[in-house]
């Protein structure tokens, strides 16, 4: 494999991959916000149950997208998750430019490595020291993964047969957590390897804009049908 190849492949992993998922799961997350802005207007207005189903919907939209992004590795066919993304930058370290190599030593230096002995990193030792950054990072919301992967696959991809009040149930914010780790990771390595901009991290990433159209339409929507202005009566 050439360079030109390796960053074709990395640039489909990450903005055809990891990338879309991201936007799915900010779409849902939203709508739900959205919802949950208006909960007590739509309740009274007699549309709980409809707004309730969507939420549930919202849910598991941005669950599925959420553990996609972090699928392991297959060795039968190309995965499109950080997990396989690291381990290509890994396997391929030695090919590397890195255009944005300055982006690569913020993000350890942020990490708490010392300045000077991320600066004299040569572009492999730097590759190898993103990597293992990145899973460290992951390591420590393995069990916000946890708890998003067992509700897939136990009652959104299966329906198994298991009491779910035994279960531990994911939050937003578990969800959330996840998601913004992804999208440091896409605004660093796009920019590091890619020279593509996504924004400087999780709180200014481009994408999240056009993800939240939807939801600025259904704030309209609600509008329009005087429902989020409807005062609550008791």
């Amino acid at each position: 494999m050439n360079v030109g190849e390796a960053e074709n492949r990395l640039r489909d992993y990450l903005f055809q991959g990891i990338g879309a998922e991201i936007f799915w799961a900010d779409e849902a997350y939203a709508l739900a916000e959205e919802i949950g802005k208006h909960a007590d207007q739509i309740n009274a207005a007699g549309f709980g149950r409809l707004f309730g189903s969507l939420l549930t919907i919202l849910s598991d939209r941005q669950t599925l997208s959420v553990t996609k992004i972090f699928d392991p590795p297959s060795r039968t066919y190309p995965t499109r998750s950080i997990p396989a993304t690291l381990d290509f930058l890994e396997a391929h370290a030695e090919l590397w430019k890195i255009p944005q190599w300055h982006k690569l030593q913020e993000t350890l230096l942020g990490g708490g490595l010392d300045s000077a002995y991320v600066e004299q990193l040569n572009n492999v030792e730097l590759t190898r020291a993103i990597v293992a950054h990145y899973r460290a990072a992951l390591a420590k919301l393995s069990p916000a993964l946890e708890a998003l992967l067992q509700s897939r696959n136990k009652t959104i991809a299966h329906n198994e047969a298991v009491d779910r009040s035994t279960l531990q149930h994911p939050t937003w914010g578990e969800a959330l957590s996840l998601v913004n780790y992804a999208k440091d990771f896409v605004s660093t390595i796009g920019y590091g390897y890619l020279n593509t901009l996504f924004g400087q991290g999780s709180q200014d990433y481009i994408p999240t804009h056009e993800a939240r159209r939807p939801s600025l339409a259904l704030r309209r929507l609600l509008e329009a049908a005087n429902i989020s202005a409807r005062q609550v009566s008791w």
